[in-house]
């Protein structure tokens, strides 16, 4: 057997880390183009596994690495199989993904490449002072904004800016109405430029809304394939909230 991961984000830390031929597959979420947050190429040269005790019993695996699939006792019966496992949540802020990828590396026995990967998001993440409070949300497509207690909250603060979900009343994962932000535009916006089916036409109608707000609001490019996980997607979000300012 060998290590598996049916985790997207596990997969992720997986692709920078591991030793070549040491995974033995991957999240099928993976393989998808609109949803991976791993190297496409990578997550496609393994086998996909799904998400029920029944995958990942079959594969037989000497080590499972997982999300917290408590839902349905998926867990429980893939220990009862005497499967190891080790269950990762969704990190809360920058310290809390790095100390994943501390553990995902320990326990696949690649502490140096984990420490390294680690550097390099505390570096990326590193907070800066801006010259004036810069007010910003990231609002994703289907009206989704990330307020506090999330990761994305914690990459706002440490590229410099101000949260505006507190200002609009919102709670931790919360749908902004476009009127609200007419009402009180931020400095900033950072989403999506297209998604599919009616997330596009709803993206495509606020695109039309905030082009009211003319120059005094900046709109930026944000794919929402980086809010889905922590790990490296943090250094490619932290580079493009960086470089807005």
């Amino acid at each position: 057997g060998q290590i598996v991961s049916n985790n997207p984000c596990v997969d992720s830390i997986l692709a920078e880390i591991a030793a070549p031929g040491q995974i033995g597959a991957v999240s099928a979420w993976s393989q998808d183009p609109a949803a991976t947050s791993a190297p496409l190429a990578w997550a496609r040269s393994l086998p996909a596994l799904g998400t029920t005790a029944e995958d990942v019993i079959a594969a037989r695996p000497k080590l499972l690495l997982t999300g917290n699939l408590a839902l349905g006792g998926t867990n429980a019966a893939i220990a009862r199989a005497g499967i190891p496992m080790r269950t990762y949540g969704v990190p809360v802020d920058v310290a809390d993904s790095i100390a994943q990828v501390r553990d995902i590396a320990a326990a696949i026995g690649r502490k140096p490449q984990g420490d390294r990967l680690a550097r390099a998001i505390a570096n990326a993440a590193a907070p800066r002072q801006l010259p004036r409070r810069i007010s910003a949300i990231i609002w994703q497509s289907g009206g989704f904004v990330p307020g506090k207690g999330t990761l994305q909250d914690d990459l706002l603060a440490r590229a410099g800016y101000r949260n505006a979900s507190a200002l609009y009343g919102l709670n931790q994962w919360d749908i902004l109405p476009v009127e609200r932000v007419l009402a009180h535009p931020p400095d900033l916006i950072f989403m999506p430029e297209s998604a599919d089916g009616s997330e596009g036409r709803e993206l495509a109608a606020r695109r039309t809304l905030l082009a009211r707000l003319g120059v005094k609001t900046r709109i930026i490019p944000f794919p929402d394939k980086l809010l889905f996980c922590g790990g490296p997607s943090i250094i490619a979000a932290m580079q493009r909230l960086k470089a807005a300012t």
